[in-house]
Parts: C-alpha cells; sequence; structure tokens
C-alpha cells in the first residue's frame, strides 16, 4: 500500500462534496416540511371528535385527559380536552387507537420552549395548533382528508 492513498482519497471526497448544494437549513426562518407520519406534536381536531377516549385509554404515559358530559337531548359533549406534551414519549399509539382519526401526527416542531408549562395544552389552544394546520395546509388533514370548509358549517347551521 502506498503512502499518502488515505489523504487522496479524502481530498478527493472532499473536492466532490464541495460544489454540491448545502443541505443546511437556517431554522428559525426557514421551516422544512414535516413527514406525514413523523412522530411529532399531535393534532387533534373537536370535529371529529366524539369524545369516546379510546386515546386517553391507549396512552401508556396517561397524558391524555378527556372529560365529557351528556346533554338533555343524550348527545355527548367534549368538556376538557388536554395533551400533556411534557410527558408525551410521542409513540402514536393514541393516533393508532381513534376510530374516527380525530388526533392525528403531523403538528408543529414546536417543543423548544422557555417555559415548561407551555407544553401542556387543552382544548383551546389543540384548536387553535389544528386550524392554523388546516389552513396552511389547503384545508387538508395530515392524513390526506379533505376537512369539511367552515362555511360548509356556517351555511348548514
Amino acid at each position: 500500500m502506498a503512502y499518502g492513498t488515505g489523504i487522496a482519497k479524502g481530498m478527493s471526497l472532499t473536492l466532490k462534496s464541495m460544489f454540491k448544494p448545502v443541505a443546511t437549513v437556517q431554522y428559525p426562518e426557514e421551516v422544512r416540511a414535516v413527514p406525514v407520519y413523523a412522530r411529532t406534536n399531535l393534532l387533534w381536531f373537536e370535529e371529529r371528535c366524539t369524545g369516546c377516549s379510546t386515546c386517553a385509554q391507549a396512552c401508556p404515559d396517561g397524558c391524555i385527559l378527556v372529560a365529557t358530559s351528556q346533554d338533555a337531548e343524550g348527545r355527548r359533549n367534549i368538556d376538557r380536552y388536554e395533551i400533556d406534551f411534557r410527558i408525551c414519549m410521542y409513540c402514536g399509539l393514541c393516533t393508532e387507537a381513534c376510530p374516527y382519526e380525530a388526533i392525528q401526527p403531523g403538528g408543529p416542531l414546536d417543543d423548544a420552549v422557555y417555559q415548561f408549562e407551555e407544553m401542556y395544552r387543552d382544548k383551546h389552544s389543540l384548536t387553535n395548533v389544528a386550524q392554523r394546520f388546516l389552513s396552511g395546509h389547503e384545508n387538508t388533514y395530515p392524513n390526506g382528508m379533505k376537512a369539511p370548509s367552515p362555511e360548509a358549517d356556517f351555511h348548514r347551521l
């Protein structure tokens, strides 16, 4: 073996990669697309949820809280729906257990917070995140299904 072949191989690899495009993303300014089934924050769609709490039963950490009540007509109302992302391990068992696909992976990558309490999300903050997702993705759920338009709900009333 000749002396310096390792150095020559290393330098040739460096020269090859020097002219390729850079793969770095400047994070706060540029956000890279999240794959559909990535284990990211969960999105909860209130319009699809029936309050059956199978997601809470499937969660091994117990970070999902569902509280329901019935009205005079016998319909189930969702009083509380909360996810504690401080203890969530993003396993996705809740998304597999939900028969109505009301909870889906694909939320924003915003786990870097200054206040730890910001990772505890209630029904209203989860709904806001889900609505922002729908408005930014042409009213389409992460699983590819089209969401009902808010105008259709308005005309139905």
